[in-house]
């Protein structure tokens, strides 16, 4: 007998290769001239890629976080589209939770958030893990997302934000742009008891 999934935890897609709804809309609108001649390339770029090439390597995950010890503090660089893995809908190369990082509780998270899309905004937010819903989830902690999230950071934009991590828990890294979250642009922090940071694949 299978089991049924648990309604609480994130959906992860099928095996079936699809690709995501947000790409799926874009290639429709490119279809019938509803977008600018760039950004219809772009679209029609990011099926060549999937189909034609690997998409390119994600960033090595001893990358993506630098820690200051004696300042209880770290560093995350994430890049929303940094490859075209998942549709353009990653953060550094990582989609779907395949990425966690690990923050001791106290400490302080600084987020560098940049936008190399050329079709999509995104941003970067630190969320409750709650249910995927296209309207994301509640900020996990005081300051924890880019200025206006739903909207995010136009194409080739950056920004940056801090918090302290003041609870432990499992919480989501994601873009809270409309639907993104729920194409597969999310990751996993965990708050820690103790401990080093670290961060895993």
């Amino acid at each position: 007998m299978r089991s049924r999934p648990d309604p609480a935890s994130p959906r992860l897609p099928s095996a079936v290769v699809r690709p995501p709804p947000a790409l799926a809309r874009l290639a429709g609108l490119a279809a019938r001239g509803g977008l600018a001649p760039a950004a219809a390339l772009a679209v029609a770029g990011l099926g060549v890629a999937s189909c034609s090439s690997p998409p390119p390597a994600a960033l090595p995950a001893a990358q993506v976080m630098s820690v200051d010890t004696a300042g209880q503090t770290v560093t995350l660089t994430l890049t929303g589209s940094d490859t075209s893995s998942y549709g353009g809908f990653n953060f550094d190369g990582y989609s779907t939770g395949a990425l966690t990082v690990r923050v001791p509780l106290g400490w302080r998270v600084v987020v560098e958030c940049h936008n190399a899309s050329s079709v999509f905004t995104h941003s970067c937010a630190v969320i409750d893990d709650v249910p995927i819903a296209p309207s994301g989830g509640p900020i996990a902690f005081s300051g924890a997302s880019t200025a206006n999230p739903v909207s995010g950071l136009p194409c080739g934009e950056s920004a940056s934000f801090s918090f302290v991590a003041t609870r432990t828990g499992r919480y989501r890294i994601a873009c809270l742009v409309s639907g993104h979250e729920a194409d597969g642009m999310w990751d996993w922090l965990v708050v820690t008891s103790g401990g080093r940071p670290a961060v895993t694949t």
